[in-house]
């Protein structure tokens, strides 16, 4: 087992090799992530409105 600050030691090395995304690659990513998320929203939204029409129709509800 490795000692608390031999682990830390090791953290930080890491991160020095992480290739960080620059501000316009996270914005490009947020704004792709929220349109998909809107994209869903309208698809599942649709197939709700879809099947609770078929079945109010199906049980004269």
């Amino acid at each position: 087992m490795i000692s608390p600050a031999e682990f830390v030691s090791q953290v930080k090395r890491e991160l020095q090799r992480v290739t960080w995304p620059t501000g316009q690659e996270t914005m490009g990513m947020s704004i792709a992530v929220v349109l998909m998320m809107v994209g869903a929203m309208i698809y599942f939204f649709g197939t709700d409105t879809i099947i609770c029409f078929c079945l109010q129709q199906l049980f004269g509800i």
